[in-house]
Formats: structure tokens, sequence, C-alpha cells
């Protein structure tokens, strides 16, 4: 085993092997977002082996703990365990595999086991099947345990490389879905409610690049744009209310649709749902949407509201997102109608010059930037942050 890394954890991704030729792309990037994830905590090299990635620490196997709690949040990720690294001896894999056995048994009282054996060097002497059965036996005999295939109170899992073989008895679940940041940047609208941040989230999964509770989930800390709307209400004043909110809901747009030309982003996003309240009507949502320059992408469209809860309860936002706190939707609207038309969402658009006026609110904007790392939050003005090239 001389330079193989004592501590170590095995990476697996799910969605990302179904990229046939552009799989390295992803496997790249994630490899990539895995070592700014644990570049706070240090020491620790990522590598890709036979289509997992590796993460080892020469220097402090007690560090692995910790670089656990914050890999299992990476969007990629399908699942991770620290393993034990063996060579391909099959002597040294039984000797590791009786230790490792032995511990479970120990502190749990387990009394029967099954292998699980995975072979990714097709080269190696023994089979998946082989491996599984020959490495039972020898473990049976020096533990005096049984073998139970069907419901094992321990399981010792062997995943055969190229190189060195890593044995696990255990595995903690990621996120799954891709690396953030291989689909390109979206520009999402955060509201107070419980659909927008579990939105934003969902967002993320897919591998857009999008405060506090969401960052740990990105990568480089969040930052959160904040535009007032007081010029907005003072030159709506005179708006028959029943067309509010989604005039403002289209002047929103708008506002963030500059803003993504601004930064660079190919598309919005919201925390719509289909028919939940009035402004999220089929029609109003296309009132919303009419004379879009980009796509507006809405991924729990078609949830119910239990599955929204469910995930913001996993994800930890429900807590804040249920707290006592009218948003700016809330204060604008009164009585909104179900079905609103296209034309005079638009002529109110036209009347109020809704380009010049979101333009006008950008400049009065902040960014409230949060390092996940250092626990900070600040705020400067929009004006300060860089403009992408080519872009208004």
């Amino acid at each position: 085993m001389v330079g193989l890394p004592r501590a170590s954890l095995v990476v697996h991704y799910a969605e990302i092997g179904t990229k046939g030729n552009n799989r390295s792309y992803f496997e790249n990037l994630l490899e990539r977002n895995l070592l700014e994830k644990l570049a706070p905590i240090g020491g620790f090299k990522v590598e890709l082996r036979d289509q997992r990635l590796l993460v080892s620490n020469h220097d402090d196997p007690e560090a692995l703990q910790g670089a656990v709690a914050v890999l299992r949040e990476v969007f990629g990720v399908a699942w991770l365990a620290k393993v034990v690294v063996c060579s391909l001896d099959y002597e040294g894999v039984k000797s590791a595999a009786v230790d490792e056995l032995s511990l479970l048994r120990d502190g749990s009282n387990a009394s029967t086991f099954r292998v699980t054996a995975k072979r990714a060097n097709k080269s190696y002497e023994l089979s998946s099947q082989q491996m599984a059965v020959r490495l039972g036996d020898d473990l049976k005999k020096a533990t005096g345990m049984e073998v139970d295939l069907s419901n094992p109170q321990a399981t010792i899992f062997v995943d055969i490389l190229s190189d060195r073989v890593l044995l696990h008895t255990s595995k903690e679940r990621g996120p799954g879905g891709l690396p953030v940041g291989v689909t390109g940047k979206v520009v999402h609208l955060l509201s107070g409610g419980i659909d927008s941040p579990v939105a934003a989230w969902l967002m993320m999964k897919r591998g857009c690049d999008l405060l506090k509770t969401l960052s740990m989930f990105g990568i480089g800390g969040g930052r959160l744009i904040l535009v007032p709307f007081t010029d907005y209400q003072v030159a709506t004043v005179d708006l028959h209310p029943e067309y509010e909110p989604i005039v403002f809901r289209h002047f929103m747009r708008i506002v963030a649709e500059k803003l993504a030309h601004r930064v660079g982003a190919i598309a919005t996003s919201t925390g719509d749902n289909l028919g939940q309240v009035a402004s999220q009507t089929l029609y109003n949502l296309a009132c919303i949407d009419a004379g879009a320059s980009m796509p507006t992408l809405r991924p729990v469209v078609g949830y119910d509201k239990s599955e929204i809860v469910k995930l913001a309860e996993t994800i930890g936002t429900y807590e804040d997102s249920i707290a006592d706190y009218k948003d700016c939707c809330s204060i604008v609207s009164r009585h909104p109608k179900t079905r609103m038309n296209v034309e005079d969402v638009l002529a109110a658009s036209l009347r109020y010059d809704f380009p010049a006026l979101a333009e006008k609110t950008l400049a009065q904007a902040g960014v409230m930037k949060f390092d996940a790392n250092e626990q900070s939050i600040w705020v400067e003005p929009l004006e300060a942050a860089p403009r992408v090239k080519g872009q208004s």
C-alpha cells in the first residue's frame, strides 16, 4: 500500500454517467466544485479514477468527517463514503475487511452480514460475484457471523478499481443532480415564501449558478441582489387594483431580465406553482411572460404544496419561509384578477414606461453577498459590480 492515501473518501455520481462523450466535462466540473468546497478545510486532493472521484488527505485522517459534512451538500454527488484503501492483493483486502466487520459487530452487536462487490477493473483475478462469495466465506470463518443476503445487519462494500480496492460499510447520500455551473447562469426571483427558495434549490440542482441556507449548496458563497420598488409604487399609484399583482410581476420580470443581461445570465427563474394563487393561473403567467427576451424557468410549477413543503424542510428553508414577513408581492396585491388580458398588461407597461422605470430601479439596487466559509454578510451597490462585456 505504499503511496496509497490513508484517509480517503469515494464520491459517486449518477446522472453524469449518462452524458456519453460529454461526461468528462461534467466530471471535471464536479471535481473543481469538490475542491472549492474543501479548500477551507485544506490538505485534500481529488482525483478521478474509474468513474469515481477519490478524495484523500495524507496528513489528517480526522479531517475526513468535516469533508463528508460539506461534500454531501454538493450538487452532482449521488453518494459518498469513507473508505479503507487496500492494494489489489486479496490477502490485504481480506485482512482489512475482517477488521472493518469486527468493528461493526462489536459496535452494534450485528450477527449477520453480506458482501457486495463491484469490479471496475475487469482484469482483476476475481469477478464481482467471485469476490463476494470468497470474501464472505473468509469473513464468516474469521468473525463467526452468519451470511444473510436478504436482510443483513451489516454490509461490507468492496470496490475493485484499476490500482486499488476500496472497502466501506456505510454511505452518505448527496443531493444528486448536476454540478453547479454546468448549464449556465440564471437570475432567480427570490421571495420570502416557501416555494421560491425551493425553486432556487432545484435550479441549482440542475447545474445553474444562482441566503445563507442556500449558499451551502453552491460554490463560492451566495449573492442576493436587493431591488427597491418604491419608484414602481409611486409611478403606478393610479393603477386599477384588479391589475395587481400581475402588472407588478410583469415589471419584476423586466427588471430581472435587464439584470440577467448585465450579469451574463441566459434565463430567469421563479417559484411559481400553477394555480396555487391568483397570480399563478395559466392566463396570468402568460401575461407576466408577455414580451419576454429570455426563458422563465419554473421548477416547482407541477408540484403540489405538500411536496414543496417537504423539500423546504429537507433543505432547511422552511422555518425562515413561514416567519411573519410580508414581501413586496403581498404588499402590492389587493384584489388580483385570475384571468388578466395580455393586451391590458402590455398597455400598462407602455403607459408607465417599464423599461425606463426598470433602469431607474436597478440604479438603486444593492448586492448582498454572503461568504459561507467566513459566515459574513455585506452589501455593496450594484453599480459597483462589473458588467458583462457587450451587455446592458
